[in-house]
């Protein structure tokens, strides 16, 4: 009788031994999943509070010889960002332009573009014709693409 006694102490202290280990890896993966959440949400309110769109005509870009390629910017976002040759980043078909071929600018002359403001890109660069990709990305890695024809 004792060993049947001792028996179930050892199955009841095995039981409560297993649950409390499912119990921590449940606790473990909630607080995994919050947190995973946590940062999703503010990767996507960062994603609205700076965000904006390239708004030129794929089929006309604006282009002046010896200045060259116009490109619009529209800050469709929640909150200014900095718009600088600094915090912005512009590739064509993958290649990225030098600093010393953009020219930046924007009405309020402070180096950041508004909500619903529209900043213009100047690109001095020799495209021969056909069509390209021009990706802008601004300094939080929000990037948009814009495939336009010369």
């Amino acid at each position: 009788m004792s060993s049947t006694g001792i028996s179930e102490l050892i199955f009841f202290i095995a039981t409560l031994i297993v649950t409390a280990s499912v119990v921590g890896a449940l606790a473990y993966q909630t607080s995994d999943l919050t947190i995973g959440m946590k940062n999703s949400s503010t990767q996507v309110s960062s994603m609205l509070d700076d965000n904006f769109k390239i708004i030129n005509d794929p089929s006309q870009i604006p282009y002046k010889q010896g200045v060259g390629y116009t490109f619009y910017v529209k800050n469709i976002g929640t909150q200014a960002f900095y718009f600088t040759n600094n915090t912005v980043n512009v590739m064509i078909n993958g290649s990225e332009i030098m600093n010393s071929q953009l020219l930046f600018s924007n009405s309020g002359n402070n180096g950041s573009l508004a909500p619903g403001e529209v900043g213009t890109i100047i690109a001095n660069v020799t495209l021969s014709p056909g069509y390209y990709t021009l990706t802008i990305t601004i300094y939080n890695g929000i990037s948009k693409q814009l495939i336009f024809e010369v």
